[in-house]
């Protein structure tokens, strides 16, 4: 567990390292507000016992407010079904263009649209506890459907799939020391998996004033730090995207 900011009413904690092995390592985050909290990609299956002991450490099940899956993928939604047992009052974000899949994950006489909030593909802001988050469009990075999560507050940025870096096993490391370093972590998965440096470019406008301090990718080292975020923003401009 990394507490990654604590003012007391505000926290933001990172799970770096509950994937088991063998399996695409992913990050999940907790943000708490004056006793709410909002999980974000709380990953698959293997990941979920373990998780669900972090996460009461942290803040009282009942006191999960929201469940925010960034997009479709099963590294992000696989243990769907378990997440709404074991978070009772927990309202499921998840972008308007995935929302029809969620009934996949239960029996055909499940009742869980009560439970579901579409987020509109212009995004918006949610309410946790006596703060606001903001949910950023990231449409085609790598999902069509796909948002982030702005934390004013910590100034925090959850970015999913966007600056995600697959560390070789045994070189895993919570934080980015030489960005310059980092970047042939960074660069193959880029490669890849996002169609195109014009869905980056809307991005950035999106993002174009936000104070940033850390950006938190769903995969893989945070950034910290003015100097390697500026660094990140400037090189995600420069990748040869798979439709470039």
């Amino acid at each position: 567990m990394i507490v990654l900011f604590d003012s007391g009413n505000h926290k933001v904690v990172v799970f770096r390292h509950l994937t088991p092995k063998g399996h695409v390592q992913a990050n999940q985050v907790l943000f708490v507000d004056s006793g709410e909290g909002l999980l974000a990609d709380p990953s698959g299956r293997g990941v979920f016992s373990r998780l669900v002991a972090e996460i009461s450490s942290v803040l009282p099940a009942p006191k999960v407010k929201y469940i925010f899956f960034s997009h479709q993928d099963p590294d992000v939604t696989g243990a769907s079904a378990s997440w709404f047992v074991s978070l009772p009052n927990a309202v499921v974000l998840v972008p308007r263009l995935w929302s029809r899949f969620i009934p996949h994950f239960f029996p055909q006489d499940t009742s869980i649209s009560h439970r579901v909030q579409e987020i509109p593909d212009e995004g918006g802001s949610i309410r946790l506890g006596e703060s606001e988050l903001r949910l950023i469009p990231a449409h085609f990075l790598h999902s069509p459907g796909n948002f982030q999560i702005y934390d004013p507050v910590s100034k925090v940025l959850f970015s999913g799939d966007l600056f995600a870096s697959l560390l070789p096993e045994g070189e895993d490391y919570d934080f980015v020391e030489s960005f310059e370093e980092h970047v042939k972590h960074m660069e193959p998965f880029h490669r890849r998996y996002i169609p195109s440096v014009r869905a980056v470019e809307r991005w950035l406008e999106r993002v174009k004033g936000l104070e940033i301090e850390a950006i938190v990718p769903q995969h893989g080292a945070i950034i910290r730090g003015r100097d390697n975020v500026e660094k990140a923003l400037a090189w995600v401009r420069t990748v040869k995207y798979f439709l470039d």
